[in-house]
């Protein structure tokens, strides 16, 4: 177990230092595609309050744009990144060249569905646990071990929040690289599920350790950058005696879409080739076999 986890920390230093070097490297390029991300998601949260009144029709269409314009942005930001890990050469890579065909995008979408499909069916196995669990509980009032309904009734949402949340928690990290396989290997989308499940397995606790590292450093940097915006706008508030506080999540969200979103693209990005090197599954794997 101690070489095992002494093997894990050294890939997860591995892929976050590969990861660094990529985005500081190429940084004003991934920005700008960040960028447009930003905006687009911006632009469709703006919009969103003065659509109310419109027509149905239109509703539906403009969403169908938003919807399309993030997935173009996202999935180019995906194989940008790729292209900068696979490059030989000093040769300089076009974002207009990463643009997703339109097999791609459809792929991601029908993958999208099967992944939110994943999710409810994950919450769908989980109510035969809760129904026991429930019947548990009221054996236990029953005895007197527990002093009333009330107080079973906390334990049984608190017990299901946390398994709900775990469980969800495990089928995210296990099928969340499904795009990377819709872009890099070009698989259809239920079979993109699957190898993120095959490659996925077994390296669980590795991932858990980059997700670890990259909260923590996060965290850090977030921390660093709330300290001096928050001391930024006091400083503004008691100069001009004008209250900015409201800008504040303006700014965390730019900093976000231009500092933790390039990092943390290309740290999953790294961290799914590497999983995909070492990967020596079969070329069609099933679910079953790669579920734990």
């Amino acid at each position: 177990m101690i070489n095992f986890l002494k093997e894990s920390t050294f890939t997860v230093k591995d892929v976050i230092m590969q990861a660094w070097t990529v985005t500081r490297d190429n940084y004003f390029s991934i920005a700008t595609l960040c960028f447009l991300v930003f905006i687009t998601v911006s632009t469709s949260t703006f919009m969103a309050f003065f659509m109310g009144e419109l027509p149905t029709l239109v509703r539906v269409v403009m969403l169908l744009i938003f919807v399309l314009l993030y997935c173009i942005v996202n999935l180019s930001l995906l194989k940008y990144i790729f292209r900068l890990l696979d490059r030989q050469d000093d040769a300089d890579i076009r974002i207009i060249d990463t643009l997703p065909t339109r097999t791609e995008i459809i792929r991601f979408l029908i993958g999208t569905v099967y992944f939110g499909i994943s999710i409810f069916f994950v919450g769908i196995l989980l109510l035969p646990v809760l129904y026991i669990l429930d019947l548990i509980l009221k054996f236990a009032v029953s005895q007197g071990i527990i002093n009333n309904f009330y107080h079973a009734g906390k334990i049984i949402v608190n017990v299901a929040v946390a398994i709900a949340v775990l469980s969800i928690f495990f089928t995210f990290i296990r099928i969340i690289f499904f795009p990377f396989f819709i872009i890099d290997k070009h698989v259809h989308p239920f079979e993109s599920i699957k190898f993120s499940l095959a490659t996925t397995k077994g390296n669980f606790v590795k991932l858990l350790f980059i997700l670890g590292g990259f909260v923590l450093i996060q965290a850090i940097v977030f921390g660093f950058f709330y300290i001096v915006v928050v001391s930024g706008f006091q400083l503004i508030s008691y100069i001009f005696n004008y209250e900015i506080y409201s800008y504040v999540s303006l700014f965390t969200a730019i900093f976000s879409s231009f500092i933790v979103v390039p990092f943390s693209t290309a740290l999953v990005t790294v961290a799914y080739r590497r999983m995909v090197k070492e990967y020596k599954g079969d070329e069609h794997p099933d679910i079953l076999h790669n579920i734990v």
